[in-house]
């Protein structure tokens, strides 16, 4: 079954290019699985459904944790403290993944320290983050905080008071957004700052692959847009990931003993 899981990739024609990276990495496996940063479990619930991993998820947002209790009654999940430990026992994983998390994390460090202990010596580690290149500057995670106002009214008429609200005057879960509280950047990262990050905190990459070029300038409308339009920036979106590979990064590394 995991084989086969392996090769009809259900992430194949997905616009983020980083959930067909990562089933690739681990559809084939055995054993426990951690998604560290799940969110609503758009990767996580297929990844469980459908291959032979033990999956676990676990998020510091509270209603992501929900709507995937809801999509997937049988998977555990956990809630996190931002910037704390993770709630899991010394090599307790096989795999761990950590997709599009770290740029989002006060300590980027400590993270790494924390899934190097919970991750079984020679397990793998799946990390996705933004590459740093020409077209950084357009990351809308950083709107918020360089242009505030602009970001309020723009969400606010996109998703409505309560939400935003929710997400980013309510700071009682320590996020503001999907930002650690006191992080005022997200991290684009240069390969070679990565990998030395990866090595300083005892994870070796065996695979350094990338994705898209142009994406922001789709990224960007396509959160605030709906149906075919929407529809259509993705699918520029995942051309353009076809095409390019200088704007994601995406690493698979083994925990060294």
């Amino acid at each position: 079954m995991a084989a086969v899981a392996a090769e009809l990739s259900p992430f194949a024609r997905h616009h983020l290019r980083r959930y067909a990276f990562a089933w690739r990495q681990l559809a084939g496996r055995d054993g426990c699985h951690l998604d560290v940063g799940c969110g609503g479990g758009d990767f996580l619930s297929v990844l469980h459904a459908a291959t032979s991993l033990k999956c676990s998820g676990a998020d510091p947002h509270p209603g992501y944790l929900d709507a995937l209790q809801l999509r997937c009654p049988g998977l555990p999940v956990h809630q996190l403290r931002v910037n704390g430990e993770l709630c899991f026992g010394e090599a307790e994983f096989d795999s761990v993944s950590l997709l599009d998390v770290l740029e989002h994390v006060l300590d980027e460090g400590r993270m790494l320290a924390e899934i190097h202990r919970v991750l079984a010596p020679g397990g793998l580690l799946v990390l996705t983050v933004p590459r740093r290149h020409f077209f950084s500057f357009l990351d809308p995670d950083n709107v918020k905080f360089r242009f505030p106002r602009f970001h309020r009214l723009i969400y606010t008429a996109r998703f409505g008071r309560r939400v935003y609200s929710e997400r980013f005057v309510d700071i009682s879960n320590d996020l503001r957004g999907d930002m650690s509280v006191g992080k005022d950047e997200h991290t684009n990262y240069r390969r070679s700052e990565l990998i030395a990050l990866l090595r300083e905190h005892g994870f070796e990459p065996a695979t350094v692959e990338g994705a898209n070029l142009f994406w922001r300038w789709f990224q960007v409308p396509a959160l605030l847009a709906g149906g075919r339009l929407r529809a259509l920036l993705e699918r520029a979106i995942y051309l353009d990931g076809e095409i390019f590979n200088s704007a994601n990064m995406f690493v698979a590394a083994r925990r060294v003993p």
